[in-house]
């Protein structure tokens, strides 16, 4: 397991998040399509809502750092839904399985238990992305649905779940 610093996403980690979200690995895990232009990244982060809450995770190097990871929990805006939030996370391919993942999603449900009140958190994960799945329900997340063709993606359809973790509830 690698250590590394988590913080808030500042408008001037556009490239970083560029870099990430353009990996193919990475890419055909989200919904976003693929190899995005530089200026897009830019936009998104010059206006994050105030209901979106990102994080990134950072690897030190020697005269600088580097992203490797992004979470982002998004608290919905309907009045009666504002005790749920919506959960993405991403982390570069080479350093999946080294503890990345789990660092993002701990200091995620922190904020969601002590310090947003979110009773729920949401999320969709395709339905081959097992690696995920074991991090998730290592979160006490736990399925509840699929959709079936959720995505097209490498030219074809894939199914996803929708997985949730309810706090106070097993």
């Amino acid at each position: 397991m690698i250590q590394v610093t988590i913080r808030a996403t500042e408008d001037y980690d556009f490239q970083g998040l560029y870099d990430l979200y353009r990996q193919e690995q990475v890419a055909c895990q989200m919904l976003n399509l693929p190899n995005q232009p530089l200026h897009t990244w830019e936009k998104r982060l010059a206006n994050i809502p105030s209901n979106v809450h990102s994080f990134v995770a950072l690897m030190d190097t020697d005269d600088d750092y580097q992203i490797i990871g992004n979470a982002a929990l998004t608290v919905a805006s309907s009045p009666r839904r504002q005790h749920t939030g919506e959960l993405i996370i991403a982390v570069k391919e080479e350093f999946w399985r080294m503890g990345v993942g789990n660092q993002l999603m701990q200091q995620m449900i922190d904020l969601a238990d002590n310090w947003l009140n979110l009773q729920r958190i949401e999320l969709t994960v395709y339905t081959d992305n097992e690696h995920a799945m074991a991090l998730y329900r290592k979160f006490g997340f736990n399925i509840e649905g699929e959709a079936k063709k959720f995505a097209f993606r490498n030219g074809e359809f894939v199914d996803a779940y929708y997985m949730a973790r309810v706090k106070g509830w097993q």
